[in-house]
Formats: structure tokens, C-alpha cells, sequence
């Protein structure tokens, strides 16, 4: 009888073991099956400067998203993109630099660290650098703004859009000249820069506008 209840136990732990197995087997190959989250890239040219850079291996239209995360620094001059799509998966990035390509649209505002924007010369109608706190420097000159809302970037040093569209602009959220060391506004279709009073009363004389152009504490 001892023998019979021993053998039972020992079937009973042996199928336990294997159900237990199971169980871990088909967890492991559910964890393999899970797909690998990538970041949609429509624009070639995009990703094949992703590729130089050594962030991609091949050209399919995605990039691995986990590859993105810790990229800090992206210098495309240059290079023909027409679409920045995907850059919002660089949750990183502190520095873009993106001059004389053909990038109509330019949406950053989920790239919170960032803190310098380069993206002179291209065909840009929209900018939107709200959220963006730590925000340094931006140079967009040689594009077509029509408008530029920079409430959030109190933070700014460098301040370059000469040569848009822009009807107005607004600098009266940053604290004073001082700290806004450059900035560069002329060739727009504008006649009033809306300043703050630190601002007005210190003028520094590197500011570049139009000859008709005044500073003022209200804008129209």
C-alpha cells in the first residue's frame, strides 16, 4: 500500500513539474512573440540620414523605437527631408540641427529637452516649439512664418527670424534683453515687436529689425 501511495505522489509531482514548465515555456515564447514597438519615418530622406548616422541599418520606412531613445543630437543639414515625422520618438533630443532642406512643418513640442532648434533655409510655414521650458536658442531665418508663439521658451538666448512672413511677434515672456542676446527680426512683414519693460529699457544694440520697426509694450 506504502509502495502504491509513493508511486501516486511521485506521478503527481512529475505532472505538476510539467504543467509548471508549461506555464513558464509559454511565457518565455509569449515574451518572444511580443512585436518590437517601431517609430513610423514616411520620409526617405529622413531615415537614410538616420542611417548615416549609424541609428537605422536599412531602409524599410521605421526605425526600431528603442533605438531613438537615447539619441541626443540630430545634425541633418542638408540633406533633402521634406518631413520630420517620427521626431516625436526622440524624447531625448537636445540639439536639431536641420538647415537648407525642404521641411515645410515642424512640430516639437513633445521634445521637451530640447534646447536648440536650427532650421534655417527650408520652406517653414509652421513652428511649434510650445512646451519647450529649457529652450535655448532658435535660427530660422530664410523661411515663410507667418507666426511664431514663443510663451513657453522664456529661456531664450538666441532668437533668429529675419527674412519670414511674420505679421508680429511677441518676446514679452522673456526677462530682459540680457539674457536674449541675439535676436534678429528684419525683412518681415511687420511694424511692432511686443516687448516687456526690462526689455524696452535695454535694448541691446546687436538687435537687428527694420528701419521702421518700433518696440512696444502693446502690439496691436
Amino acid at each position: 500500500m506504502k509502495k502504491i501511495t509513493g508511486f501516486l505522489l511521485g506521478v503527481f509531482f512529475i505532472v505538476l513539474g510539467s504543467c509548471s514548465n508549461d506555464g513558464k515555456d509559454t511565457e518565455e515564447a509569449e515574451a518572444v512573440m511580443q512585436p518590437i514597438a517601431r517609430t513610423q519615418i514616411p520620409d526617405v530622406a529622413f531615415e537614410q540620414a538616420l542611417i548615416e548616422l549609424g541609428i537605422d541599418d536599412i531602409e524599410d520606412g521605421s526605425v526600431i523605437t528603442s533605438d531613438l531613445e537615447m539619441v541626443t543630437s540630430l545634425v541633418m543639414n542638408d540633406k533633402g527631408i521634406a518631413n520630420l515625422t517620427g521626431i516625436s520618438d526622440f524624447p531625448m533630443l537636445e540639439n536639431l540641427w536641420v538647415n537648407d532642406n525642404q521641411i515645410s512643418s515642424l512640430d516639437v513640442s513633445k521634445n521637451t529637452l530640447l534646447k536648440f532648434v536650427f532650421i534655417e533655409n527650408n520652406g517653414l510655414t509652421m513652428l511649434n516649439v510650445t512646451n519647450l521650458a529649457i529652450l535655448e536658442k532658435i535660427s530660422a531665418t530664410n523661411n515663410n512664418l507667418t507666426q511664431l508663439d514663443i510663451s513657453d521658451n522664456s529661456m531664450l538666448q538666441l532668437l533668429s527670424v529675419a527674412n519670414n512672413s511674420l505679421s508680429g511677434i511677441d518676446i514679452s515672456g522673456i526677462p530682459n534683453s540680457v539674457q536674449l542676446n541675439t535676436f534678429a527680426v528684419e525683412n518681415n512683414p511687420l511694424d511692432c515687436i511686443e516687448v516687456n519693460t526690462e526689455i524696452l529699457n535695454g535694448i541691446p544694440p546687436q538687435w537687428t529689425k527694420d528701419e521702421g520697426d518700433s518696440y512696444s509694450l502693446e502690439c496691436n
